[in-house]
This record gives structure tokens, C-alpha cells and sequence, in this order.
């Protein structure tokens, strides 16, 4: 777990393979963000406090898939998940097949995972 301050300049959160891009004026202050991996994931699933802050700009996630047996990775997506990894929805979300990488727009914190 970890724990970074980023303002309305933005910045970078960074855990394992996890890599959350927060873009200049996104945050219209100072937040303290907490990001955890929850034990048994390897950067596929990630935990994300306090919750409901919201993104005047969305900010980014790139999770990764590389520890996953996968048939079918073409259809992996970002979604935002309870903290039982029940799909709440789907963010937009690119899929990097080189990198077993997918990104997604997220608009707030929560609980991602990769998903299909």
C-alpha cells in the first residue's frame, strides 16, 4: 500500500504494474490517495481511497494482465468493481496486446480491475 499527495498540478501514482496518471487540473486540490493491491494480485486489481473523489478530468489507469492465462485478451476492459471483484461497470479502456496492459478513463476512486 501507499500513500501520495497530488494537487491540482497533477502527478503520478504508481504501484507494482499499476500506474495512475492524474492530468493538471483534474483535482481542484490537494488530495491524499491510498492505492492498494490487494493480497494474491499482482497488479490486475487495485484498491483506490478516498472514496468519491471525482476527476474534473479523467485520469488514467493502466493495469496489467501479464500474470493472466488468458485465450481471448482482445476483450479485456478496465471496470470498476465491488470489493467482492463484482463488475459495477466498464470505464473506456485501451488494450496494449505487446504490453498485456490494458488503460482506462476513470472519472473517480474506486476498486478497478481488469475484466472482460
Amino acid at each position: 500500500m501507499i500513500r501520495q499527495t497530488v494537487g491540482p498540478a497533477g502527478g503520478v501514482v504508481a504501484l507494482g504494474p499499476a500506474r495512475l496518471t492524474i492530468p493538471p487540473g483534474a483535482l481542484s486540490a490537494p488530495v491524499t490517495i491510498q492505492a492498494q493491491i490487494p493480497a494474491g494480485y499482482s497488479g490486475n486489481y487495485i484498491q483506490f481511497k478516498p472514496d468519491r473523489v471525482v476527476f474534473e478530468q479523467p485520469a488514467t489507469l493502466t493495469l496489467s494482465y501479464s500474470n493472466c492465462s488468458l485465450a481471448n485478451a482482445t476483450q479485456l476492459k478496465v471496470a470498476q468493481v465491488s470489493d467482492v471483484l463484482q463488475i459495477i461497470q466498464y470505464v473506456p479502456s485501451t488494450n496494449d496486446l505487446d504490453a498485456h496492459t490494458v488503460t482506462g478513463q476513470l472519472q473517480h476512486f474506486s476498486n478497478y480491475a481488469v475484466a472482460w
